[in-house]
């Protein structure tokens, strides 16, 4: 079962469904040859699908999936730290009560 690995592919793979799908729009198509040409379309447009929502996982951690399997790992280059999340800071109060007077 192929993989799409890289947004190459995925453009070359969106590229062959436009393709596909105006082929299959043609009139003279035999239905068989559509049936095993929708398969292949089928099939394409799941590693589409896929690849898709890696990729998103990847670029979005803290989204889960519906089907309830876990997000993929990011990859992290060997001793790099992740950024310490900053200190909350602290509001001034502010008086607001002398608009009142007015």
């Amino acid at each position: 079962m192929r993989k799409i690995e890289n947004d190459d592919q995925l453009k070359n793979s969106l590229d062959w469904l436009l393709e596909k799908a105006k082929q299959m729009e043609h009139p003279l198509m035999t239905e068989e040859a559509k049936a095993e040409l929708m398969a292949k379309y089928d099939f394409v447009s799941s590693r589409v699908e896929e690849y898709r929502r890696e990729q998103t996982l990847l670029k979005f951690p803290y989204l889960h999936r519906i089907d309830g399997t876990e997000a993929p790992e990011p990859e992290v280059p060997g001793d790099v730290k992740p950024d310490p999340e900053p200190a909350p800071q602290q509001a001034k109060p502010v008086n607001l009560s002398a608009w009142l007077d007015d």
